[in-house]
């Protein structure tokens, strides 16, 4: 089972009411969910980008579960900007991924080439596992959109998987407020 994963960098969750630390333990109870179902068949096709990409890359790694990195750019373009931390933390990562594909060796950047990324990694997947807050832009919405639009199944893992469909995406989602942490 190859299950694609996008979502946002740190930052958005704040604004959604979630912690980056309660969001790294819904990514691990869904990867140990997946695990159970699916044993030694399953591998995560993961962005690499900070947040929810380089979070379930560290639980795979920790959990010895497959994942192939799908790269927009070569990692020292990708990560131009990061702190020292988290190209280290991408660094590990493409170590342990069992395939890395890069949209864009060129060196040329362009923002089209993260969504050309998103469409192959979906492109490779069974479906989509989104950690969407229902903002209506930016890339992991963009993800949401191409891969229903390619007939695959969306799941919001912010949302206890519930499914998303072309409505609920027009429509947006608004995440309950996350207290007791």
């Amino acid at each position: 089972m190859k299950i694609a994963i996008s979502g946002h960098r740190p930052d958005s969750f704040l604004v959604s009411h979630y912690s980056p630390e309660s969001v790294v333990r819904i990514a691990n109870d869904i990867v140990c969910v997946f695990r159970r179902k699916f044993g030694d068949e399953l591998l995560f096709n993961l962005g690499g980008a900070i947040g929810v990409d380089q979070w379930v890359g560290r639980i795979c790694m920790e959990q010895n579960i497959r994942y192939h990195m799908f790269l927009p750019f070569r990692p020292e373009i990708q990560a131009r900007y990061w702190s020292k931390e988290q190209r280290k933390e991408l660094d590990e990562q493409l170590k342990h991924a069992s395939g890395i594909h890069i949209s864009n060796l060129s060196g040329q950047y362009s923002p089209y080439i993260f969504q050309e990324r998103n469409k192959k990694m979906i492109d490779g997947a069974d479906f989509l596992v989104a950690f969407w807050v229902g903002k209506r832009k930016g890339g992991t919405y963009n993800a949401m959109k191409y891969a229903l639009s390619e007939s695959k199944f969306v799941f919001n893992a912010l949302n206890k998987l519930c499914p998303i469909f072309d409505e609920e995406l027009k429509k947006g989602w608004t995440p309950p407020t996350v207290t007791g942490e």
